[in-house]
């Protein structure tokens, strides 16, 4: 881990995820969303806890910045089916592999698109 802007990234060194090509933790339990914020750096916040909330307000638990990124953006939450996504009446919209949704269930290797930041959902081995 390194210190950059007051924002901590964390850097997995590892095994290629076979459908995303990015390095992934061989050892990680939990679906994460994977965000690169700058080139050759990565966050990856794994979805431990039902529910993630994604916005612009420090208070979300993944806090992008941007004008086109509302306030409480998104939330990603874990059901019976799977990981869903939901946007949350944002103006500028969530995109889950380029189309606008209002509500999706994650597959592995999807990319989601909030204003300018593209994060890539990772599921976890059955």
């Amino acid at each position: 881990m390194h210190e950059d802007d007051d924002v901590t990234y964390t850097r997995i060194l590892g095994p290629l995820d076979q459908v995303t090509g990015d390095p992934v933790d061989p050892q990680r339990e939990h679906p994460a969303l994977v965000w690169k914020p700058k080139l050759g750096e990565q966050q990856v916040f794994e979805l431990e806890h039902r529910l993630m909330r994604i916005g612009r307000h420090d208070q979300n638990d993944i806090m992008l910045a941007g004008p086109t990124v509302s306030t409480r953006h998104a939330t990603v939450r874990r059901e019976q089916v799977g990981v869903v996504i939901e946007d949350e009446g944002s103006l500028n919209g969530t995109f889950v592999n380029g189309v606008r949704i209002e509500q999706q269930l994650l597959e592995h290797g999807d990319r989601i698109q909030i204003g300018p930041h593209l994060l890539v959902f990772l599921g976890v081995a059955a």
